[in-house]
Order: structure tokens, then sequence, then C-alpha cells
């Protein structure tokens, strides 16, 4: 039981730093490469929102998956 709440405790820690890399970067990505702040179509909104959780989703679990993986290698 132990073994489970610290593997979701490792999944939970692992999307936050994701989150937040993802963040940073698609905040000052975009206006370095001449895309404005505000898009003028609602719809874009929505389609950036599903693309950046899936961005987090994936780069949280890469960094999960190496997190395990060195946990692994020290025993």
């Amino acid at each position: 039981m132990l073994r489970i709440l610290r593997r979701v405790g490792i999944a939970i820690g692992s999307l936050v730093p994701a989150w937040l890399v993802i963040s940073l970067v698609g905040g000052a990505l975009p206006p370095f490469i001449g895309v404005p702040f505000r898009p003028l179509d609602p719809a874009a909104t929505a389609m950036g929102s599903a693309l950046v959780g899936l961005a987090t989703a994936v780069l949280g679990g890469l960094i999960y998956r190496d997190i395990i993986r060195r946990e692994h290698a020290t025993r």
C-alpha cells in the first residue's frame, strides 16, 4: 500500500514541474516568434488548452519514468 501511495505521489509530483515548464515556455516563446498574446478566434484558445494539457501529460510521464528508472537503478 505504501509503495502505491509513493508512486502516486511521484506521479503528481512529476506533473507539477512539467506544468511549470510548459507554462513558462508557452508564455515566453510566442512573443519571440511573432504570435500575439490573445488569439482572435475563441476556438484557438480551446485547442491551445488541449495541447497544453497533452504536452504537460507527456512531459510529466517522461519525468515520472526517469524518476522510477533511477530509483530501480540504485537498488
